[in-house]
């Protein structure tokens, strides 16, 4: 109901019922005494039974209470307000306020063609037009979230659903060897998604986002994965018997987000203790976190010309959904099996747990199976698990692509980006080699396993990175900052970005020399002018014919012209946007990362450098550790080391765009 609705109602609406007359020549204390036992504030006065006043309990008070009058000797009709003033049953509400305001009175008796039907107060009117103006706000406010966030919580009740499908996996993997138990947190967590999911879809619509709508739905997937993917954490405790709830929660809350965004950080020191079925339901988080599923399911309810404003967001070009499908589900799965073929035949290691470190090393999740599972005795694993970290730091599409008729060679596979990374991971394994020299177990192999392992920001470690010198720390920091490349499962700021830098500086730098080059070159055309030859002094009997294909070619000049100048300004335009966009990422992974290490040095009682280590390594989704992380570390920080993997998932663009809205133009 519109507030303009209100004011053009019948007053009567609104009317009290309930009123007493009395006659004009009654005392005041007999009229108080009516209006005490009906519980109302006037009295209609009448004179031989017509109406021809009001007495208000203001009037009481003003004029003779104040005045120190006796009221059983006080006549209604003395203090009465005379004339009354009506209003028809069909006035508005609108008319009666103006009646009020002319006659300075607070009630107006509404009648009809058989007297006085009820009153009706300014009080009433009021509170009428106040809830009219209340409820105009609430719709305008519930039609914005609606056109706003609606499309938001409907594809998240889609997202966590799938999830739900997703996961019965682990839970069956459970019930088929025996430990239902240990896995029940599963059933639980496979049930919330699927009941919230089912609300959020009823409660809100499946349709198109834009940039900002769709970086809610990323941060809000990961953060409500996170926080149901905690439930077989605190139902099972793999931590220690006694744990208090608050530690119990933010634990599993840690450990959950570890998972989903393929960092690998746990403190969980001894895998191999937990049931096997649960143990793989950690890896599988990470394989469902990390190879994209959340892009998969918008791939699939949206058309792809749709998906273009995403593609800030997934943080780097996609492909279309069939090639999409067929990497994800095809290439992949053929990778993973080929792996854990590789380390079923490499060494002695069970069947699910040779797929659980595939699926850790696949998506550069960094879980393993075993304490043991990477040290230096297993060769082979490390060269298997080297392989797959590095397949898990390559592009999606070069995926796809080396499996076409075109083959490995070509510049959809080798492009700049991917050959630019993987010269700065084979020149990175000397210079580590020599800066960490005389660590304790650290030879050429395990500098090359552990330098990979931060370049694709998988996390694998088998050298106390604590024992490291600064300098190898600080080489360590920078690698696992850059990370691999756009749109794979690594994470970091990405060797992309930096690409574009150098090739955009590169442009700037070229425009200048061009520009003074032209400069010069104009400058002497025009210093030599009077010494060139005119064409058109030539005795040549086709000068009119060159002047009319001229004269007939300049407007299909000048329009390609402004064309060009054009696209020579958009270009500089979205050049200028993307190097901002670029910078803006950079600066706040080292604001975050120095930020978080000062905190971590402080509540963990380190040095800033195994601060800074670890604080990049959660916020580039790595899972390299100095030690800090671990059980005895404070809620406060876990709680913070959290955010970082969140934030570092999406390489905290998302957030940007959600409240930056000059980024999202």
């Amino acid at each position: 109901m519109q507030h303009q609705d209100v004011l053009e109602r019948p007053a009567k609406s609104y009317m009290q019922r309930q009123f007493v007359t009395i006659e004009e020549n009654a005392s005041v204390a007999s009229a108080v005494q009516e209006m005490q036992s009906h519980k109302l504030e006037s009295v209609i006065v009448t004179r031989q039974g017509l109406a021809i006043g009001m007495v208000t309990t203001g009037d009481v008070v003003e004029k003779v209470v104040l005045k120190g009058e006796d009221p059983n000797r006080t006549y209604l009709k003395s203090v009465m307000t005379f004339p009354l003033v009506t209003i028809s049953s069909i006035g508005t509400v609108k008319q009666a306020l103006q009646l009020m305001r002319l006659n300075r009175i607070k009630r107006v008796p509404v009648t009809d063609n058989t007297g006085i039907i009820g009153v009706v107060t300014q009080r009433s009117l009021a509170d009428a037009v106040s809830k009219s103006v209340l409820e105009r706000t609430l719709d305008r406010a519930r039609s914005t979230f609606k056109m706003r966030y609606k499309p938001v919580l409907g594809n998240l009740g889609v997202l966590l659903q799938f999830s739900a499908v997703l996961l019965v996996v682990p839970a069956l993997v459970g019930t088929a060897l025996g430990q239902a138990g240990s896995i029940t947190g599963v059933y639980l967590e496979v049930v919330g998604l699927s009941f919230t999911g089912f609300f959020l879809m009823a409660y809100g619509e499946k349709g198109q986002m834009n940039l900002r709508q769709a970086s809610i739905f990323i941060v809000a997937s990961f953060i409500v994965m996170s926080l149901f993917g905690s439930l077989p954490y605190v139902y099972l405790n793999p931590f220690r018997a006694g744990i208090d709830a608050n530690s119990l929660f933010v634990n599993s809350l840690f450990e959950s987000a570890s998972g989903f965004t393929t960092t690998g950080l746990s403190m969980i020191t001894q895998p191999e203790n937990l049931p096997q079925s649960f143990n793989f339901y950690r890896s599988y988080t990470q394989w469902v976190g990390g190879l994209s599923f959340v892009y998969l399911v918008m791939m699939l309810f949206f058309p792809e010309e749709k998906l273009s404003a995403w593609k800030s967001v997934l943080g780097g070009g996609m492909l279309r959904l069939k090639e999409f499908i067929v990497t994800l589900v095809g290439i992949f799965s053929v990778y993973s099996l080929v792996l854990t073929l590789l380390l079923i035949l490499t060494g002695q290691i069970a069947n699910i747990y040779a797929v659980s470190a595939v699926f850790a090393t696949i998506t550069g999740g960094g879980f393993s199976p075993t304490s043991d599972f990477i040290s230096p005795g297993n060769i082979g694993f490390l060269v298997v698990t080297s392989a797959g970290m590095i397949l898990s730091a390559l592009p999606f599409a070069f995926h796809y692509y080396i499996f076409s008729r075109k083959g490995l060679f070509t510049k959809k596979t080798l492009g700049t980006e991917v050959t630019v990374y993987l010269v700065l991971l084979v020149a990175s394994v000397p210079v580590f080699y020599l800066l960490a020299a005389g660590t304790t177990g650290l030879d050429i192999g395990a500098a090359a396993f552990h330098t990979v392992s931060a370049s694709t920001n998988t996390g694998f470690q088998y050298v106390n990175m604590q024992s490291i010198p600064a300098a190898a720390k600080v080489f360590m920091i920078i690698l696992m900052m850059v990370g691999g490349t756009a749109f794979s499962t690594a994470g970091g700021i990405k060797v992309g970005r930096f690409v574009i830098l150098y090739q955009e500086f590169a442009k700037r730098i070229g425009m200048k020399r061009s520009e003074m080059h032209q400069s010069t070159a104009i400058h002497e055309a025009y210093s030599s002018i009077s010494s060139t030859a005119n064409p058109h002094r030539s005795e040549d009997n086709g000068i009119l014919e060159r002047i009319l294909e001229e004269y007939r070619t300049r407007d299909f000049r000048e329009i390609l012209q402004k064309h060009g100048e054009l696209l020579k300004v958009i270009r500089e335009v979205l050049g200028i946007k993307l190097v901002r966009e670029i910078l803006i990422v950079i600066g706040l992974f080292v604001f975050l990362s120095v930020l978080t290490g000062l905190v971590l040095s402080y509540t963990a009682n380190r040095s800033f450098e195994d601060s800074m280590f670890e604080s990049v390594s959660a916020l580039s989704t790595t899972g390299l550790s100095t030690g800090i992380t671990s059980l005895s570390l404070d809620s406060f920080s876990k709680l913070l080391l959290t955010a970082n993997m969140i934030l570092g998932r999406f390489e905290i663009i998302a957030v940007l765009y959600i409240f930056f809205s000059a980024l999202r133009k």
